[in-house]
């Protein structure tokens, strides 16, 4: 019997009595599904699950998006990409520090990512957590003015963090090949989104990805979702995950930001 237990926390749910390595029936998946689209983060602990069994689960929140880093996909499960600090000959064998920046995944794509979904197969003793910023409740406690003024507003997106533009830095975006870069493209999407399941408003992609407003000076557009930033990622707007072996994490693009916390290798 499926149980849901809000956190303690701004925003999430934990899960317990699924075993996911079978397959959900369709009550069960639509009780859970509403308990992701209410809470925004999904926290699934105790799984014993194989790649495919991972892949057959994600597969039930839609049509699967391969990364762009197309190198690091999963062989058989290209939907797959490995989150990982391990080095084989000096050589990452996942995304290692891509992801330790705010950000909402895959919103440089036309099409944004509805669900990511997480599993836990070995988890770091020293940091590893990932933080979750509720931008439906950011939207919502920002100034009548602010809201008439950003709603209707576009953003421009494409690969990247505009915070560490430098591939050096350990805050910046995975590296991309010069294959990869040339399939890199400009897209647009709404600072503020309405949920495409319950209609919702959220602040959409505010860091990370965004690096413009249509129609604004440069200097304006980035001062404006860098203030968005700063309120979206204030502490009563977050909850902090500490992986452990079995999790299985899911989290709503559509209403929240996202950052990894760096880890040693």
């Amino acid at each position: 019997m499926l149980t849901v237990r809000p956190l303690p926390a701004a925003l999430g749910v934990q899960i317990a009595g699924l075993d996911l390595s079978a397959e959900l029936d369709e009550a069960v998946f639509r009780e859970l599904l509403a308990a992701f689209v209410a809470h925004k983060v999904m926290v699934i602990p105790g799984q014993d699950l194989e790649a495919g069994q991972f892949a057959r689960f994600a597969r039930r929140f839609g049509r699967p998006q391969p990364h762009i880093l197309s190198h690091l996909r999963h062989p058989q499960f290209p939907e797959i990409l490995p989150l990982s600090n391990v080095l084989k000959d000096g050589e990452p064998t996942g995304v290692y520090d891509g992801a330790a920046y705010w950000h909402t995944d895959m919103s440089y794509e036309e099409e944004p990512a509805f669900a990511t979904i997480v599993y836990s197969i070995q988890a770091p003793t020293e940091g590893g957590k990932t933080c979750f910023a509720d931008m439906v409740r950011a939207y919502e406690a920002l100034p009548d003015k602010t809201k008439r003024m950003i709603d209707g507003l576009t953003v421009l997106h494409h690969y990247g963090n505009r915070s560490a533009p430098e591939e050096t830095s350990r805050t910046s975006a995975q590296a991309l090949s010069d294959e990869q870069k040339k399939a890199v493209k400009n897209v647009y999407h709404p600072l503020v989104r309405a949920h495409p399941i319950s209609g919702t408003k959220a602040l959409y992609g505010v860091s990370g990805s965004s690096f413009g407003i249509v129609g604004w000076p440069d200097g304006e557009a980035i001062a404006l979702l860098d203030e968005l930033k700063a309120h979206a990622i204030r502490p009563e707007f977050i909850y902090r995950h500490r992986y452990a072996v079995g999790d299985v994490v899911a989290w709503d693009n559509a209403s929240t930001l996202h950052a990894a916390t760096l880890i040693p290798p």
